[in-house]
């Protein structure tokens, strides 16, 4: 493996106090230097960044990569390829497969399937509970030992407090964190999108702001009893983030994420996109996207996560909705017989490919600076994941993360590398990608070409 020297780039590393204008001198996977070089190491392989970001690599903490079990959905090589192309050097892979995450056997299948695709790094995240019943708890330990690097139940919410507050306790004294999906089931059952003016217009039921928030504040009154380490999932409405600074002042040891789609769109898209805006937490009102954007400004929250959830068309329902939805379209009313296909159209959207360019928008807002771009998509993902990344120091494995902040590009979810096109951003001009990424100090995507 030559060594590569990323050329004049602005070094952005908030963990190691860097953001100037220096070369990265990467030699047998390792970062061996970041200065000015006058003269070319030996051998070194030369790559011109100039006018970009070199920035440690960015990290994913939640996504969903089907496999195994769902095929026509994504594979982990498709997964991890579609996340290099976003500038992922690593992604951290939800239990929810079939057969869930819960043994040592699949936590093994998921590590020795990316090795082989020799792409981004899959970080495991083991079920808390066995087949994510919520009655029974894993073996923790034995799922660290086989690789895992967190734990949830992603998807379902785990409804007895006796087994989460049993669980929270023993993955903390592990030294791990549990991440929570928060939902109350009673309030949300039936959703298909946030209760408000668009679920009242389309026909289709809708899921109140309360089965997210008094499911946080249940858990987060757990957290602050047990001391244990718990990540708030996908946090969507203004009073979760309130709950969480409360919590913090009462000592929890509590992080939360939140994704671009919550940040950058309301419960409007679903007039337009239709089942491609149906997710679980659901897109909310313009006042709970005022108050994530104003988390993520005042550091409530710690990271972004795409929640990248790949779908086909037919668990989209796409064969019977697509004709309603779409731009130009003017927004149905849907019948009794289509508000229940919407409803059972399945929760999410792909993210990978489009993360970067939608929180690129908060630079360019000016809500927030690089550096915080880089703690949010980098450093605090890492220490979630209790993962030696996140910084450019000298002996850390090389994974980097090239970005032209500047550069323009239209969202065109035909040259995807996921195997799925659910999205509401299609056809959205971005302001800023990934060119470059880096693990190991292997190039596994390079966008400058062609």
């Amino acid at each position: 493996m030559k060594p590569i020297l990323l050329k004049a780039g602005r070094v952005i590393d908030p963990a190691c106090g860097i953001d100037d204008v220096f070369d990265v001198l990467i030699r047998d996977g390792e970062i061996e230097a970041v200065e000015t070089f006058r003269k070319t190491p030996e051998g070194a392989v030369v790559i011109d960044v100039a006018g970009c970001w070199v920035v440690p690599g960015l990290i994913d903490p939640h996504v969903h990569l089907r496999d195994p079990g769902f095929p026509e959905k994504e594979t982990i090589p498709s997964g991890l390829r579609a996340a290099a192309a976003g500038g992922f050097t690593a992604v951290a892979a939800m239990a929810n497969t079939s057969p869930v995450n819960d043994t040592r056997e699949i936590t093994s299948y998921m590590i020795e399937r990316a090795k082989e695709t020799r792409a981004t790094r899959l970080v495991p995240v083991s079920a808390v509970t066995r087949g994510l019943r919520g009655i029974e708890p894993v073996d923790f330990a034995a799922m660290i030992e086989a690789g895992a690097r967190m734990f949830s139940d992603d998807g379902i919410p785990i409804d007895d407090p006796v087994i989460l507050s049993r669980a929270l306790e023993e993955i903390s004294r592990l030294g791990f964190a549990t991440s929570l999906h928060e939902e109350d089931r009673a309030l949300s059952r039936d959703a298909a999108l946030n209760a408000g003016e668009v679920s009242k217009r389309l026909g289709v039921s809708g899921m109140p702001a309360s089965a997210e928030s008094e499911r946080v504040r249940r858990d987060l009154a757990l957290a602050i009893g047990s001391g244990a380490a718990v990540h708030i999932a996908h946090a969507s409405t203004a009073e979760t983030f309130d709950l969480i600074r409360a919590a913090r002042r009462h000592g929890a040891r509590v992080t939360c994420e939140v994704a671009p789609h919550h940040f950058a769109l309301d419960e409007s898209a679903a007039l337009t996109w239709g089942p491609n805006a149906k997710m679980n937490p659901p897109l909310r009102n313009r006042d709970d996207v005022e108050a994530v954007n104003e988390a993520i400004r005042d550091s409530t929250a710690d990271m972004i996560a795409s929640d990248h959830a790949p779908h086909d068309p037919k668990s989209k329902q796409m064969e019977s909705l697509a004709g309603y939805f779409g731009p130009g379209h003017e927004p149905p009313r849907l019948d009794h017989e289509l508000a229940d296909t919407f409803a059972h159209a399945a929760n999410g959207i792909v993210g990978l490919e489009t993360s970067v360019g939608i929180a690129l928008e908060l630079v360019h807002r000016s809500l927030i600076q690089p550096a915080r771009f880089v703690e949010l998509m980098s450093l605090n993902p890492a220490a979630l994941l209790r993962l030696e990344a996140g910084m450019l120091a000298i002996g850390a494995a090389a994974d980097v993360t090239v970005i032209d902040p500047n550069l323009d590009w239209i969202v065109e979810p035909q040259k995807f590398l996921s195997k799925s096109r659910n999205t509401p951003f299609a056809g959205r001009r971005l302001k800023g990608k990934a060119i470059l990424t880096l693990v190991g100090g292997q190039i596994v995507y390079d966008g400058r070409k062609g």
